[in-house]
């Protein structure tokens, strides 16, 4: 494992390079996601739809959820956390399954996760456009000038979770559970995370974990921005900030130090 981790002035200056490289993994797994597939993309909309359906029956309907437009609110937490999930789980066999690429031609292997969060990104802002404009004609929310934040708060949380991406894409070329553990830790921090209940209704105990998780920064500002209106608090804003830029430079210097022994374990 080497301890040399190149400049981020030189990664970026490789990605930038093979920046035509990058847009044709990306194609690719789109091509590939609905090839053979009667309704296509349409499939990259109707799971988050029906997720949203569940859970609106089972805690609007059945446990008795006291919200107002709860579709809309449970829409503005489910979609972003289907895109780091997807991501996370993409990205452990991202360098994995890419083995003869990887050993027959070189290239900044960084391409490589990160392609698998943006494609996983452009499919966020398909269901984004769709469902987001008629939840909030159905639901009757009006959209407040915060609205406009939620843009760039999409663009970090993009940086955060290619910085954990680097760091499972490389700990699974040599521990292959990492693949399995992911998955099961993102069962249970889907509900740590205030995403189908609002964090009011949360214990204590529970809400004191809210205030240093960047998973419940991100639910909690994303609610303020598009539902509630409002500015995120300074500790969300610190907490997303602060865990976005640790994870890209830890996560960064654990890819680079694997990076050497990828073609030997792949």
């Amino acid at each position: 494992m080497s301890t040399t981790t190149p400049t981020w002035r030189a990664m970026l200056a490789e990605l930038v390079r093979y920046r035509a490289f990058l847009q044709n993994l990306v194609l690719k797994d789109l091509k590939l996601k609905y090839r053979d597939s009667t309704l296509g993309v349409a499939w990259s909309l109707l799971h988050p739809l029906l997720l949203i359906v569940v859970y609106t029956v089972a805690f609007k309907y059945v446990m008795r959820v006291d919200m107002e437009a709860y579709a809309y609110f449970l829409l503005i937490g489910l979609l972003p956390w289907s895109f780091f999930a997807s991501s996370l789980m993409a990205s452990t066999g991202a360098i994995v399954a890419n083995g003869g690429l990887i050993r027959k031609a070189y290239f900044p292997r960084e391409i490589l996760p990160i392609a698998t969060v943006i494609f996983c990104f452009v499919q966020l802002l398909l269901a984004l456009v769709v469902f987001l404009p008629a939840l909030v004609l159905i639901s009757g929310v009006e959209l407040r000038w915060t609205a406009a934040l939620f843009p760039p708060l999409l663009l970090l949380h993009m940086g955060f979770t290619v910085g954990i991406g680097f760091i499972l894409s490389a700990l699974t070329t040599a521990f292959r559970d990492v693949a399995h553990l992911t998955e099961v830790a993102l069962v249970l921090l889907f509900w740590m995370t205030p995403i189908v209940y609002p964090a009011r209704m949360a214990p204590p105990e529970l809400r004191l974990f809210f205030s240093a998780s960047p998973l419940a920064a991100f639910a909690t500002a994303y609610q303020d921005l598009l539902f509630w209106g409002r500015l995120p608090a300074g500790h969300v804003a610190a907490t997303l900030l602060a865990w976005t830029v640790a994870l890209l430079i830890v996560g960064r210097w654990v890819f680079a130090s694997y990076s050497p022994s990828f073609a030997e374990e792949v």
